[in-house]
């Protein structure tokens, strides 16, 4: 089940009453989460979810806002006098959106676009930064994404040391070329939210700039239950992994069963391409790069 859009107070809705006890505390209602062991009031529960949840249709104004937004979460993140190796509780509830969205269709095969990001670079990275400033870059990095994948209709699978996997669902909400163009919107609102979020405030703050590549695809998955946890089987993931290193760095590549199946003005921006060797099949598979954006 999807955020609804329409009011931030529907986020009662998709909790599990199991998880989330309501309590008052000192004055405060709120949630009480019986997994994490924390106590989160209602204020905060809402401010959480407007920044997380979906929209149709993002105006100008709106995503200027969310990278200011953007800027004060990471430049809280930095400035945090005690920082700590654990995720931040909106990467913890959006885990639980997506846990909670796979049970409710294991077993299920269904057609996902699937997004994956990773960091270039973050290998050289370790040179330069300590332990812990790489740890808070990489947390940086993964909540800002995580919470740019939710604004467009998707959910985080899971994350692979520097990387970031997203899924995207077909809805009843979107068409099947608005969900291709939603991910493709995604893709690029995250390299904007790189640009003048995340490396603006590194920058200033003394750290290094990140660069990142994306890879889109889309294909079925099946929906499994690995011993406790849900996951995503298909060949889909691999592959966007896998294309992923045609892109430069700073690029998007597209995998070419979403690339003919988006408008003319958004394939415009992909007009490099490339071929790829299928490891399923042994096919010639077609990419798309992006116009080549500078380092």
């Amino acid at each position: 089940m999807l955020i609804d859009t329409e009011s931030i107070l529907d986020f009662k809705s998709i909790l599990d009453k199991r998880r989330y006890e309501e309590q008052m505390i000192d004055g405060q209602s709120g949630f009480y989460d019986n997994v994490e062991l924390v106590f989160i009031p209602e204020n905060v529960f809402i401010n959480l979810f407007n920044n997380i949840r979906p929209r149709h249709k993002i105006s100008n104004i709106e995503i200027d806002l969310m990278i200011q937004n953007s800027r004060k979460r990471v430049l809280k993140t930095i400035k945090d006098v005690y920082p700590n190796s654990k995720d931040s509780y909106a990467q913890i509830f959006l885990s639980y959106l997506s846990r909670k969205f796979l049970l409710e269709n294991k077993n299920q095969t269904r057609e996902m676009v699937i997004l994956y990001i990773d960091l270039v670079g973050s290998t050289a990275l370790t040179a330069i930064l300590s332990p812990e400033e790489l740890s808070m870059i990489i947390r940086i990095f993964c909540q800002e994404i995580s919470i740019c994948i939710s604004r467009y209709f998707g959910y985080v699978l899971k994350y692979a040391g520097d990387a970031v996997i997203g899924y995207f669902p077909q809805q009843q909400q979107l068409s099947k070329m608005d969900l291709y163009e939603h991910t493709l919107k995604c893709a690029f609102y995250m390299q904007k939210l790189l640009d003048e979020s995340i490396n603006e405030v590194l920058f200033l703050n003394g750290y290094p700039k990140l660069k990142s590549r994306i890879a889109i695809d889309v294909g079925e998955n099946q929906i499994v239950v690995l011993g406790s946890e849900p996951d995503l089987l298909g060949h889909v993931i691999s592959r966007a992994a896998k294309i992923m290193s045609k892109a430069p760095p700073n690029n998007i590549v597209l995998g070419d069963n979403i690339f003919k199946n988006i408008g003319d003005i958004s394939k415009e921006k992909f007009p490099n391409q490339d071929k790829f060797i299928l490891f399923e099949t042994g096919e010639m598979y077609s990419i798309h790069i992006s116009n080549k954006r500078k380092e």
